[in-house]
C-alpha cells in the first residue's frame, strides 16, 4: 500500500509489531491514498498494550498515545506531542486515563522548560528548571564518585555498533532524508528503557532509528556516589537520500 509499511517489527529489548496502518483524510478514515493527509500506525507490544503513532503524510510525528488494549478504552503509558517540525514539545505518562508522574514541556531546542508532577490525575507540583538551585557537589567529588553509562566493549564500540546496525538504504524509501533523534535511558541494571522519538522526520526513518536502539545490548550503568543510577542519552541518526 505505502512505503510506510516497510518496517513492521522489532526483535530487541521490547518486541513490537505494526498491526495496522490507517489513512486519514479531511473527512476522516479513507482507503484512498490521494485523499489522505496523515496516517496512524497501530503498534502492538507483547504485554497487549497498543500504541497509536499519528504521522503527517510523508512527514514527522504529530502525536503518540498508548492504550491498554486494542479497544483503546484506557490511556496507559507514554504520551508525546510534537511540533510541526517533528521536535517533541510534550511528554508524559498516563495511568488509567489520568496523568501520572512527571510531564515535561520542551522548547524548540529540546530543553525542558517546565515540569509538572501528577499523582492519579491531580497536579501536585509545577517546576521551572531555571529556578532550581544547582547541586553544590564539587568537580573533584564528581570525578571521584561518578561514572557515565558506557556501551560495552573497547573504545569506539558504540560507534561501530551504530555503523553495523543501521541500514542506510532506508533513506531511499524516504521523501527527503534527515536527522532523527532518539531519546533513551540506561537503568540501574544497564538495560535500555524509555525509548522514544525525540526528533521525528518521517515514519520509515523513525522506525529504523528505533530498531537500532531497541536491538542494542545492555550497557554498563552509570555510577554516582558509589551507587548505580539511571542515565539519559539522545542519539542522532543521519539519513541521506542521494
Amino acid at each position: 500500500m505505502l512505503a510506510i509499511c516497510c518496517v513492521i517489527s522489532f526483535s530487541g529489548v521490547t518486541a513490537q509489531t505494526i498491526i495496522k496502518i490507517l489513512l486519514i483524510g479531511d473527512k476522516g478514515p479513507t482507503n484512498e491514498k490521494k485523499e489522505a493527509n496523515s496516517f496512524i500506525a497501530v503498534k502492538k507490544y507483547p504485554d497487549g498494550s497498543i500504541q497509536l503513532l499519528d504521522y503527517k503524510m510523508q512527514g514527522p510525528l504529530k502525536k503518540v498515545t498508548t492504550y491498554t488494549d486494542i479497544g483503546l478504552r484506557v490511556l496507559e503509558g507514554p504520551y508525546y506531542e510534537y511540533e510541526v517540525n517533528g521536535a517533541v514539545k510534550l511528554s508524559g505518562t498516563y495511568s488509567n486515563n489520568r496523568k501520572d508522574r512527571e510531564w515535561y514541556y520542551f522548547n524548540d531546542t529540546g530543553k525542558v522548560i517546565l515540569t509538572e508532577k501528577y499523582m492519579e490525575g491531580e497536579l501536585m507540583e509545577t517546576i521551572n528548571p531555571d529556578t532550581v538551585k544547582k547541586n553544590n557537589q564539587t568537580e573533584s567529588d564528581v570525578k571521584s564518585a561518578e561514572r557515565e553509562a558506557g556501551f560495552p566493549g573497547k573504545t569506539g564500540a558504540w560507534k561501530n555498533y551504530l555503523i553495523k546496525a543501521l541500514n542506510p538504504d532506508i533513506a531511499l524509501k524516504s521523501t527527503n532524508g534527515g536527522v532523527v533523534r532518539v531519546g533513551f535511558a540506561i537503568d540501574v541494571s544497564g538495560r535500555p528503557v524509555d525509548i522514544y522519538i525525540r526528533k521525528s522526520v518521517e515514519y520509515v526513518l523513525d522506525e529504523e532509528a528505533l530498531r537500532v536502539i531497541y536491538n542494542m545490548p545492555d550497557w554498563n550503568p552509570a555510577i554516582r556516589n558509589g551507587m548505580n543510577v539511571k542515565a539519559y542519552r539522545v542519539q542522532p541518526f543521519s539519513f541521506i537520500k542521494e
